[in-house]
């Protein structure tokens, strides 16, 4: 994939560090708010090949559903105008990222910045491909808390009308527990059931602080800055304390000097 491109299509460049931190303290405005206000949201679309990824984004422009697999060599965006209840519409960008071009996308620390929500969609047929989603969660989830570029991130679980997997529905239950995401989304783009994926890919994209995943490794490092903390507090404490109590010593000491 020409990341190129990728960043070009979202006004951003790896080289440009200035831009990483404007959006970054932007997203954390928004985190901090628990709301965004913007008009405009980018959505990477991942997922693991014939899982559905290129027929969600057809169906988000009303192209009819194709039978036919036609394997995505590159990226390919689009966009489209997503209208919320009351009138309100926003602009909803979809950057559909092949299975074989994670890697090389996660290998630059700005790689998320320009994203605003992650979508992972899975054939629910097939548990090769449930297994293959997960783990290109936990390296998205891993690279945005290693770089700080965290976004909030969406499991669809495509092809709805076909028979699910056995244990499909206590694994997606256990993984966005878990990690501490939304339940996954069943859509049928043959049966155009699509469950109002667009609007719900812009409201979790309005809610910044909602929907972001935590990896074990993740969790682990923030238990150990809490456990830091807690003993930089004790140690901050005790020495509170032994320079009251030596202040309090030398005063005594100094009057019971003077009353002698």
């Amino acid at each position: 994939m020409h990341l190129k491109l990728l960043f070009l299509l979202f006004s951003f460049s790896t080289d440009n560090s200035s831009s990483a931190i404007r959006i970054t303290r932007r997203r954390r405005l928004d985190r901090n708010k628990q709301q965004s206000e913007r008009n405009v949201f980018h959505c990477f679309v991942f997922g693991p090949a014939n899982a559905g990824k290129s027929t969600l984004m057809n169906s988000f422009l009303g192209r009819p559903y194709l039978e036919s697999y036609s394997p995505t060599a590159d990226e390919q965006y689009v966009v489209n105008v997503v209208e919320l209840p009351g009138g309100i519409k926003k602009t909803l960008f979809l950057l559909e990222i092949p299975e074989d071009e994670v890697s090389k996308l996660l290998s630059s620390k700005e790689s998320l910045a320009p994203c605003d929500i992650a979508v992972f969609v899975y054939d629910s047929s097939d548990e090769s491909s449930w297994k293959r989603a997960t783990e290109l969660l936990i390296d998205v989830a891993g690279h945005g808390e290693d770089t700080g570029y965290e976004v909030p991130c969406l499991i669809v679980a495509a092809k709805d009308d076909l028979d699910s997997f056995p244990m499909a529905i206590q694994n997606s239950i256990r993984v966005s527990q878990d990690m501490g995401i939304e339940a996954l989304i069943p859509i049928s783009s043959k049966l155009s059931d699509l469950n109002n994926i667009f609007r719900r890919i812009v409201n979790a994209a309005e809610h910044p602080h909602l929907s972001i995943p935590e990896t074990e490794a993740g969790r682990s490092r923030k238990q150990y800055h809490r456990l830091i903390n807690r003993s930089l507090m004790v140690v901050s404490v005790g020495v509170a304390v032994a320079i009251v109590g030596f202040a309090t010593y030398r005063v005594y000491a100094a009057r019971k000097n003077a009353s002698s």
